[in-house]
Formats: structure tokens, C-alpha cells, sequence
């Protein structure tokens, strides 16, 4: 992970610095939530950030190593604060159940639910919760077909939540882990983009039906 992810501008040399430095990054990821990416420039992120405009350009010598550098630290923190907190929960709700487990009708609508529910819980979570995260997020994979500096850590970000759920397809019993997986992180994803522009179906109604019926197809039956 750490051979990924790289920032592209100049590094700070002191403590103090680092801090002035991560302000810059944060102020510029509050831009992009609030005003869209193209809205990130040098004296936007200085006012917003509350420091010289001479601190911006000293630490990105252009806006695109800036909106770089900013996804970047979505990333990163994305994986550690995202990512393996769900990774963690959908584990442990797994090891509920075993491949037999299948067999029983019963056992398998609970498990249905559970997963589903599971998947959308975390769906309506970061729209109410994080909804500043999926912005950013929708945004950076934009930025990575624009920028192929970014291409390789939106690659990596997105391998990572396919190998949590590469592994949980193997669970229970998937003849195609991978492409599973794939199907149900791109769903979601696109539940996630749903949700944005129409705000008035983020409801565990709304949600849970769809996730729960993905979740009914690729489980397979006993």
C-alpha cells in the first residue's frame, strides 16, 4: 500500500510545516465537497485554509499536484477509516454462518437479510454520516480518468473493498468470487451516486430491497 500511495508535492521538513501542509489538503477537500473540484485554486484554498497564498504555492507548485496530493489523503484515510472498519464488521457478521447453512431455507433468507441489510446499513451510513466521503469519493474516480497519476491509488482503493468482498463471496460458497464481488461493490457504488442526486430514497426501505435482492441472486442455494 505504502509503494501506491505517494504524494506528488513538496514534502514538509518540520512538524510545524506538516500541520500547515495538512490544513492546505483539508481545505482543498472541502472545496471539492462543497464547490466541485474545478472550484480548487490557489487563493481559494489559502482563504479557506487561513494561510498565506504563498503557503499553497510553496507546497504545490501547480492545482494539479494540489487536487492530487488531496485525493491522496482522501485515500489514505479512506482505507483506514472506511474501508477496514467495514471489512471488520462484515467478517464478523459471516462467521455467522457456514456453507451448510445454505442448505436450510431458513438459514438462508436469514442470511439474505443479514447481508443485505448489512451492505445497506453501510450505504445509508455514509450518506447521512459521511456524505462529504461519497462526494469526494465520486469525485476522485472522476479525477482518475482525467489523471493518470491518480489511476494506480484509485486502482488500489478499489481493490481493496473487491478483496473484502472477494472474501466474503468465498464464504459463502460464490462459483465466481471475483466477479461477484465486483457486481455487488458496483452496485452499491451506484446506489451511493443514486442517493446523491435524489436524496428522498435514502431509506433503509428503499435500500434494503435492492441490496437485499442482489444478495438473494448471487447466494447460492444449498
Amino acid at each position: 500500500m505504502t509503494n501506491v500511495i505517494q504524494y506528488q508535492g513538496r514534502k514538509a521538513r518540520r512538524a510545524g510545516s506538516e500541520q500547515r501542509r495538512q490544513a492546505i489538503l483539508e481545505a482543498a477537500l472541502a472545496i471539492i465537497v462543497k464547490d466541485g473540484i474545478r472550484s480548487v485554486r490557489h487563493r481559494a484554498v489559502a482563504r479557506e485554509a487561513d494561510v498565506p497564498l504563498s503557503a499553497t504555492t510553496y507546497y504545490f507548485k501547480d492545482i494539479s499536484d494540489l487536487i492530487a496530493d488531496t485525493f491522496t489523503l482522501f485515500a489514505e484515510r479512506a482505507l483506514t477509516e472506511v474501508i477496514e472498519p467495514f471489512k471488520q464488521k462484515a467478517f464478523t457478521l459471516l462467521s455467522q454462518f457456514s456453507r451448510s447453512s445454505l442448505a436450510d431455507p431458513v438459514q438462508r433468507e436469514r442470511m439474505v437479510k443479514l447481508i443485505g441489510q448489512m451492505l445497506s446499513g453501510f450505504i445509508l451510513d455514509e450518506f447521512h454520516q459521511r456524505r462529504g466521503h461519497l462526494i469526494a469519493e465520486q469525485a476522485f474516480l472522476q479525477e482518475a480518468v482525467l489523471d493518470e497519476r491518480l489511476r494506480d491509488l484509485a486502482d488500489l482503493y478499489l481493490r481493496q473493498q473487491l478483496e473484502s468482498l472477494k472474501i466474503a463471496t468465498e464464504l459463502f460458497g460464490s462459483s465466481n468470487p471475483r466477479l461477484d464481488a465486483e457486481l455487488i461493490l458496483s452496485t452499491m457504488m451506484t446506489l451511493e451516486q443514486r442517493l446523491l442526486v435524489h436524496p428522498e430514497n435514502a431509506t433503509a426501505e428503499f435500500v434494503d430491497a435492492r441490496m437485499c435482492n442482489l444478495i438473494d441472486k448471487l447466494l447460492p442455494h444449498g
